[in-house]
């Protein structure tokens, strides 16, 4: 089985309002039906009959984990507002935890790392894999997974400027790792993919003639670039920050994991490929061009193919 539970909050009528959350998922959503064949969905928008309340997003992740067995895949993405609020757990080195903003934050509060991490990532059971899109401000460890990896490619030119697009061979990879050993290992493979660092703002932007979430929209072109056979987290993650420089977003992007993660591991698994099968592609440049227009921070200072296979709750 493959689930996905998509959140996507604009946060409409008020002024918190975001523009591209709704359509990140619409997209997200329509490349796991069609490429990856997820067949089970539960969406939370401004617009659907459950809204993305704080109780309901809580409740989504007991419904996104129900009945789920070794070898299923699963997927959380969520595009809407961050933010920090004052660690009270005494978890967090810097004394703050990174949060999303359910639609009724202001009356029912945030949801906290530790609530993600504890109702959801550390019931994914062994054998299962959870997919994590956290596309928000002071992401970068909005999930308190114990390791996480970050990435400074650079140009391998170092007099030359900074390009307005991005070509896969110009860069060199320069990725580093860190683990926090208070955060325990998860029995299933969570992975976390996170719009920013911690301290960082994620842009809510109009990008190719449609408002969309920096990240989402980047993620989704790695994706559709590049045969899942040969993508290694280790490309996944150097593309998505080097689309995030040439297209001058400043957030950088994180992954965590709650268990150590081989940067040379596909990032899906996929089945084996048979014997008369032609070879898979190589990997190619991803071309992405600099299509940015206008940005906002997602902090706080549909798809008719996907409809039929919501899961009410």
């Amino acid at each position: 089985m493959k689930r996905a539970l998509l959140v996507g909050i604009n946060y409409l009528g008020t002024s918190n309002q975001l523009n591209g959350c709704i359509n990140d998922i619409n997209n997200i959503g329509t490349y796991l039906y069609t490429v990856r064949k997820y067949n089970s969905f539960i969406v939370l928008t401004d617009y659907t009959a459950q809204k993305p309340t704080r109780a309901n997003i809580l409740s989504a992740f007991a419904v996104l984990l129900k009945d789920v067995v070794a070898g299923d895949e699963l997927w959380f993405h969520y595009s809407g507002h961050g933010a920090l609020m004052r660690d009270t757990s005494g978890d967090e080195e810097s004394r703050q935890d990174s949060c999303i903003c359910p639609l009724d934050f202001a009356r029912s509060g945030f949801i906290t790392d530790d609530l993600i991490r504890n109702n959801l990532a550390l019931l994914v059971p062994k054998g299962v894999r959870l997919y994590i899109i956290l596309d928000a401000c002071h992401s970068g460890t909005g999930c308190d997974l114990r390791y996480k990896y970050d990435d400074s490619s650079y140009l391998t030119n170092k007099k030359a400027p900074l390009p307005s697009t991005y070509v896969t061979a110009d860069w060199s990879l320069q990725q580093t790792n860190y683990e926090y050993k208070r955060y325990a290992k998860t029995n299933g493979d969570v992975f976390c993919i996170s719009g920013c660092q911690d301290s960082q703002t994620s842009a809510d932007a109009y990008i190719d003639g449609q408002a969309a979430g920096a990240l989402s929209y980047i993620l989704l072109t790695c994706l559709r670039n590049n045969s899942p056979t040969i993508y290694k987290w280790k490309h996944l993650l150097k593309d998505i920050c080097c689309g995030e420089k040439v297209n001058r977003f400043e957030q950088r992007t994180a992954i965590t994991s709650g268990n150590p993660l081989n940067m040379e591991d596909n990032v899906f698994i996929t089945m084996p490929t048979p014997a008369a099968a032609a070879p898979a592609p190589a990997r190619i440049a991803n071309n992405m061009g600099k299509k940015q227009v206008i940005s906002m921070a997602r902090n706080l200072n549909y798809n008719p193919k996907i409809n039929k296979l919501y899961i009410k709750f």
